[in-house]
């Protein structure tokens, strides 16, 4: 993948210095009211006009194959691994003696996708609301357990909230069945040392 990159740069630069090269030569035109022909060149406005709008353009070009690499590279993490939420459970100090603070249980079901046993991932993950408003983003780290190539396991995990807080808050007293869940997978690594 870094090659390719390497690659596309390499073209798009020498493609570049083409189209420079291209606007610092004169542009010809004939006069066509007399018999003798009339050379004019680009002002110098012109000219960088022109210079900033090639930069522009190609800066834009690099950033839509950096963008297309990014999705096909997040799709293929995705697509080895997903992640269900399968229920959230709040829990509150003043009803749970077994809890301190503000509480979010969550219950998750992981299952590989791929050929090879999963040791860990780093993953985002997105709450939304029922009208599809983001409240809540949570890094997930996972350690524990082999995830089995071409199986599963559940994961119940927690995060404390603050009282205080009213995205906290917000997030804690969302209910399950108006919740919707994303993800986003950013690195898997592989009981064999490998990782994507």
């Amino acid at each position: 993948m870094e090659k390719s990159k390497i690659r596309l740069l390499i073209l798009l630069s020498l493609f570049y210095i083409l189209i420079l090269s291209a606007c610092n030569q004169k542009i010809e035109s004939v006069d066509k009211s007399g018999e003798n022909e009339k050379v004019e060149t680009l002002d110098q406005e012109e000219k960088e006009k022109v210079d900033i709008s090639n930069q522009d353009d190609l800066v834009e070009s690099v950033e839509k194959t950096s963008n297309n690499e990014k999705i096909t590279e997040d799709n293929h993490l995705n697509s080895s691994l997903t992640l269900v939420l399968e229920d959230v459970i709040p829990r509150d100090p003043s009803i749970d003696n077994n809890v301190y603070g503000y509480e979010l249980n969550f219950i998750l079901k992981y299952i590989n996708q791929t050929d090879k046993d999963i040791k860990g991932f780093l993953a985002e993950t997105y709450f939304y609301d029922m009208f599809g408003e983001l409240v809540y983003t949570l890094d997930f780290k996972y350690e524990w357990d082999v995830i089995p190539a071409n199986g599963s396991t559940n994961f119940n995990t927690a995060v404390d909230l603050n009282q205080f807080k009213d995205a906290d808050m917000r997030f804690y007293n969302l209910p399950f069945e108006n919740m919707t869940f994303k993800y986003k997978i950013k690195s898997i690594i592989f009981t064999d040392g490998t990782k994507i």
